[in-house]
């Protein structure tokens, strides 16, 4: 089985993101050559300095040259002190720039953390960590919040006759998709195995729904696998909520979506059981807001 090239590009990306946080033996080697330059500088100034003194005090033949020459060996050691102030300086910069790369190092491994390896997409922790934030942000501003949740049909059959390979394929696929069709303000990420959730900031019903049947039209028209002998085309089930309209708390909004997902799951499943119809206001605009917002 060929694998995914997402899955290989992740690994790829991981793998460049083992390095460490932080070049501790560049910062170490260049605070000694710092150390080494101010050592050798004040030893130097000190050496030149009580020469100087030497050679000025022996030839002195009068009283007053006595504290002239005296003052006049105060300047390398004037220039020894504005040596060190300017190396002091540089020590500064030095760790001034290796904080601003440790905490740029440290963004980039919280967006890896963030991710999810195979897909790319984000992963469970920080879905549910957005889903609370905005969330918040909704009730805050009085706008509005919808989860969408989505289940791949099928996927152990997938894997149980073509191979985990291929279903890496399907679930990327899938993902490919999702992304594709979602805003940049929205939050996309799987969940689990073939689990995925979108959070989608300042969407109402409508547009929940729009971006539910975007989605489906898409699977409809599009097989998750194909090669030279197999074509896999893969259905999803999928359920949405939101705030206020599906729930006060992300708990009951999520509790909404999985039932609403598994209800849709159930009806396509049992062809003797009616298909769920949605409620007249939103069967009108499943093409209306959300997809004007891309």
């Amino acid at each position: 089985m060929r694998a995914s090239p997402r899955k290989q590009d992740g690994m790829s990306e991981l793998a460049a993101h083992s390095k460490p946080i932080l070049d501790e033996e560049r910062l170490t080697r260049e605070e000694s050559m710092i150390r080494r330059v101010a050592w050798v500088g004040g030893v130097a100034v000190t050496v030149v300095t009580a020469a100087l003194l030497l050679l000025l005090l022996a030839s002195a033949t009068s009283g007053w040259q006595y504290p002239v020459y005296s003052a006049l060996g105060g300047i390398p050691l004037a220039y020894g002190l504005f040596s060190s102030l300017v190396l002091f300086k540089m020590q500064v910069m030095l760790l001034h720039r290796h904080q601003a790369q440790l905490l740029m190092r440290v963004s980039e491994l919280k967006e890896v953390a963030s991710r999810d390896e195979m897909t790319g997409l984000h992963n469970r922790r920080h879905f549910y960590e957005v889903a609370e934030e905005e969330l918040t942000r909704a009730q805050q501003r009085r706008d509005t919040l919808a989860i969408l949740l989505m289940d791949l049909d099928g996927l152990k059959g997938i894997n149980d006759e073509f191979g985990h390979g291929v279903g890496d394929i399907v679930i990327t696929n899938l993902a490919a998709i999702i992304s594709k069709h979602i805003r940049t303000t929205d939050v996309a990420a799987r969940l689990g195995g073939d689990e995925f959730g979108v959070v989608m900031p300042g969407t109402d019903k409508r547009g929940a729904f729009a971006l539910a049947r975007r989605l489906w039209e898409e699977m409809e028209r599009r097989p998750l696998y194909e090669d030279d002998e197999t074509e896999l085309m893969v259905t999803v089930s999928i359920g949405v909520a939101g705030y206020p309209w599906g729930g006060d708390s992300l708990d009951e909004m999520l509790h909404w979506a999985d039932a609403d997902m598994y209800a849709n799951k159930m009806s396509r499943r049992l062809p003797e059981e009616p298909a769920l119809q949605q409620e007249p206001d939103d069967t009108g605009a499943l093409i209306d807001d959300y997809a004007l917002g891309n």
